[in-house]
């Protein structure tokens, strides 16, 4: 980076700002996401899938490069800086294994790991009187936001006593969506979006009580769809193209491809023995 920064370096490089490569952070955080949906979490994986895993966490790791590149340029902080605030940062956070905290579970590791980052806010001196949703980066996702909002309502126990009441909430929601789904009047479409609003966040608290990445989960299913889309479309141009197929023949392409894939599972199970 300092070598593309200098002044005989490259244009576009020196040209960049933080503000400027936000927007690239972005994406290669989405790639690397990506990149882990592809990842079989239940059997082995191809040599590939990590190696694109790695390709992708590198360009990652560019945009910190980059960006502690410029702070130092400006006088604030370099790439030493970075690495030595998260060290200490870890340090601070884990008592139970770097002091003499005893921690018997999770539960106890997550309420002191909150416990400490209220304190540090504190020294920093930010406010408490903060409200609890007003905490949340105003760049996360909204499935990110979604999770984060019912993990602070947990927190101080504004949160179902268990999955079952999650999934009443699902099919509450589900039957009011459809029920104002059939409605016809001025106000339907705005009505339909709402609920459609709700359904959507109460999937995402349920996935939350399953401890489940909703995000992760549908990167997956997004990842599925194309595979066996793929295998659609290859169909379709052995066929001499989509105006030579129709709806029958996609959908039983679709399904030949979703046999496939219970095949390779079996198949790695077989393997797993």
């Amino acid at each position: 980076m300092d070598r593309l920064r200098a002044p005989n370096g490259c244009p576009w490089d020196r040209e960049q700002t933080h503000q400027s490569l936000a927007e690239a952070l972005r994406e290669e955080a989405s790639e690397v996401l990506d990149a882990i949906a592809a990842l079989n979490s239940d059997g082995p994986n191809e040599p590939s899938l990590y190696s694109h895993l790695c390709e992708e966490l590198g360009d990652l790791w560019l945009q910190v490069a980059f960006h502690a590149c410029l702070a130092d340029e400006a006088g604030c902080f370099d790439m030493h800086d970075v690495e030595r605030m998260i060290v200490e940062k870890l340090v601070r956070r884990h008592p139970h294994i770097f002091g003499d905290l005893v921690a018997e579970d999770s539960d106890q590791i997550l309420a002191s790991w909150q416990a400490i980052k209220e304190e540090e806010k504190i020294e920093r001196g930010e406010s408490a009187q903060k409200g609890l949703l007003e905490k949340m980066p105003a760049s996360l996702s909204s499935i990110d936001t979604a999770v984060e909002i019912g993990h602070l309502c947990a927190k101080v126990g504004f949160d179902w006593p268990n999955i079952d009441g999650v999934l009443e909430k699902v099919a509450e929601e589900l039957a009011e969506l459809q029920d104002e789904d059939d409605k016809d009047n001025k106000d339907s479409q705005a009505r339909v979006e709402a609920e459609f609003g709700d359904l959507l966040f109460s999937l995402v608290q349920w996935a939350r009580h399953k401890k489940i990445d909703p995000d992760l989960a549908l990167r997956k299913q997004m990842a599925r769809f194309k595979q066996r889309f793929a295998h659609v479309e290859k169909m379709a141009q052995s066929a001499g193209g989509w105006e030579n197929t129709d709806l029958a023949q996609m959908e039983a392409a679709w399904q030949d491809a979703k046999r496939n894939e219970g095949l390779v599972r079996d198949q790695v199970s077989g393997i797993r023995g």
